[in-house]
């Protein structure tokens, strides 16, 4: 608005130079700038009638959100005063058993190696007791093997010997009985 009063001033200052027909060009331009500010003028006061009717619906939708959220908020705020110290316990509780398993964790990872070294040695002393035992029985089976076949050589030798001599009698007994007198008779 001051602007347009400067140019309205400047404009009626200078019309002692001006010619009717310039007079009536400066009255046609004053008369369009005086009905673009009428309906500037009404466009903000339609614009201000919807704001205010805007803002008394918003003010309602308001209220009644407010009315039907207050309650619930209430409960929600006082819910989360009783469970805060109960989600804090909780919390220091999860911490603790947290540091409790990984603690576990740890001693059973030590006894799985313990564990793991105590079957390791005991495989390695089965299996030199495992090839002690093989070269025991292997030594045994060997020894055995000998004996049976020295007791063999030893009972064959005298049996042949004594075969022989069983043998040998035989012969001279039946020579004897062929040429003694008892032998010849029978023929």
């Amino acid at each position: 608005m001051p602007a347009t009063r400067g140019l309205m001033m400047f404009l009626w200052q200078s019309t002692n130079g001006l010619s009717g027909r310039d007079l009536r060009w400066l009255m046609i331009f004053a008369g369009i700038i005086a009905g673009a500010l009428v309906a500037q003028a009404l466009f903000f006061a339609m614009a201000a009638t919807f704001a205010s009717k805007l803002l008394l619906k918003l003010e309602g939708i308001a209220e009644r959100t407010e009315e039907r959220t207050g309650p619930f908020l209430t409960k929600t705020t006082e819910l989360l005063e009783d469970i805060s110290p109960k989600l804090r316990s909780i919390s220091n509780n999860v911490e603790q058993m947290s540091y409790t398993v990984r603690a576990k964790c740890d001693e059973v990872g030590e006894t799985l190696t313990q564990l793991n070294r105590t079957v390791v040695d005991a495989n390695n002393r089965t299996r030199t007791q495992v090839a002690r035992v093989d070269g025991i029985v292997s030594d045994a089976l060997h020894t055995t093997e000998q004996v049976s076949h020295v007791v063999q050589e030893g009972i064959r030798v005298p049996v042949k010997q004594i075969a022989g001599i069983i043998a040998g009698l035989k012969v001279g007994l039946e020579t004897f009985v062929k040429r003694s007198p008892f032998g010849r008779s029978s023929k």
